[in-house]
């Protein structure tokens, strides 16, 4: 995720944008908090299903019932995979190269599904989906997350864009359409199509010129230059970087010689 935002993260800074054009506070994206006065955590616990309001031990049992189910399912169905847990999420992830079918990585996302919503002690946000290659079960959703985003950075529901290539009920951007406009993609180039599209509205000019970057950049060439004009060769450099990630734990992969 660094990787992936530090373009954007970078084009704020070199804009040197005032900080209610970011955030709608008084403080800089530098200074954003998670917790604590004007935290964005605190700052939206008006939010009934907010991250703030929720209690450890719900959080605790929503994973512990999630955790089981899916261990249920791999038994039953005979899926090559193995069940992980995380701080806020379960995962069902490939136990070896083979994979799981999509078929049986659906199934296990119904049984999560109908589990969690029959239970009436199960009272957080969560999101069952199917990523393709694996299963992941969270607390909150992105419904939850956008809500929390607009609430904090004072944007309407009408100027939010969520885009996302799972809009099924077995995907994680579903439940981003009850609270904003959405764009239904199928690969990452649609979503640079998009994004250059919203640059040109935004009369940003895009460059390919890796000349352009910012010379006192260090830590290799800059996404953003000086005139603010984003770089797509470097931000497709550190796209195919983060390829060499393992998905499951960021963790950079032994490169076979």
């Amino acid at each position: 995720y660094e990787y992936r935002l530090s373009g954007l993260l970078e084009y704020f800074k070199k804009k040197d944008l005032p900080a209610e054009d970011v955030n709608g506070s008084t403080s800089s994206v530098e200074n954003a908090m998670e917790t604590g006065p004007g935290g964005w955590v605190t700052s939206t616990k008006h939010m009934r299903e907010a991250p703030g309001n929720w209690i450890e031990e719900d959080i605790t049992h929503l994973l512990n019932v999630a955790e089981e189910t899916l261990s249920h399912a791999v038994s039953e169905l005979n899926m090559r995979g193995r069940v992980i847990r995380k701080k806020r999420s379960v995962g069902l992830i490939p136990a070896s190269s083979t994979g799981m079918t999509r078929e049986a990585l659906d199934e296990a996302v119904l049984r999560v599904q109908h589990e969690l919503s029959g239970l009436s002690n199960i009272t957080l946000p969560f999101c069952a989906f199917n990523g393709g290659r694996d299963v992941w079960v969270d607390v909150g959703n992105k419904r939850v997350g956008v809500e929390v985003l607009q609430s904090y950075a004072g944007i309407n529901k009408c100027e939010t864009l969520h885009i996302g290539d799972q809009f099924l009920n077995t995907g994680n951007d579903y439940a981003a359409r009850d609270v904003c406009p959405c764009i239904w993609i199928t690969s990452p180039d649609e979503t640079t199509y998009i994004l250059k599209k919203i640059l040109a509205l935004a009369n940003v000019v895009p460059s390919d010129d890796d000349e352009q970057t910012n010379e006192n950049t260090k830590s290799g060439p800059s996404t953003v230059n000086d005139a603010g004009a984003v770089n797509f060769s470097e931000c497709e450099r550190r796209t195919e970087a983060v390829k060499k990630m393992d998905v499951f734990t960021g963790e950079l992969l032994v490169q076979n010689k």
